[in-house]
């Protein structure tokens, strides 16, 4: 399969729908537990399991399409129970590369991988998988663009530097203005 180049406004839809589709709110963090349960419920074959910190290296993650499984080492998973922003991140990630349906293995690691800098198409994808995982957690609408940065981290459970690049990408104009013809999402 053909990797496909999605531009930050088709990035941003996408997470936008997949957060809806998924049945969380606009206006509120996303719920580990709860996003695990619902991608096994919405997507049958999607599995996620639980590793040691030492089974997946120094990754944070892993997805691996082939077997549609998700791979989340100990501290990220605690602290994504715990609603910890750098955690959310991490696994937001790596549900990006699934939802976007980037084929292959993709492991999520605080320096990433030396492969991406001698592939375009696995920088490309690491790209949207970080741009995906934003905006699943930080979603674009009118009222999200009213927030600050703090207002961000603070409602959407994310670190500090995560909520300033988002806010940064709001303000910008580079995400997608999206109409908020669903007031508040889903129930969530």
């Amino acid at each position: 399969m053909r990797h496909a180049f999605l531009t930050d406004e088709q990035i941003d839809a996408r997470a936008l729908a997949h957060r809806r589709g998924l049945g969380f709110r606009d206006d509120r963090a996303i719920d580990f537990a709860r996003l695990m349960a619902r991608l096994k419920a919405r997507y049958p074959n999607f599995t996620y399991e639980r590793v040691g910190d030492d089974g997946l290296g120094e990754a944070e993650a892993q997805w691996d399409s082939q077997t549609k499984r998700l791979l989340i080492a100990d501290t990220v998973f605690e602290g994504a129970e715990r609603g910890e922003g750098r955690a959310l991140m991490a696994v937001a990630h790596a549900v990006g590369h699934a939802l976007l349906g980037h084929q292959g293995t993709f492991n999520r690691s605080p320096s990433g991988s030396p492969a991406e800098r001698f592939s375009p198409k696995l920088r490309s994808m690491e790209y949207q998988a970080r741009r995906y995982a934003a905006a699943f957690l930080i979603p674009d609408t009118p009222a999200v663009r009213a927030l600050d940065a703090t207002g961000l981290s603070r409602r959407y459970h994310v670190s500090m530097s995560a909520a300033i690049v988002r806010h940064s990408e709001l303000r910008s104009g580079e995400s997608a203005t999206v109409s908020s013809s669903r007031p508040g999402g889903a129930a969530g």
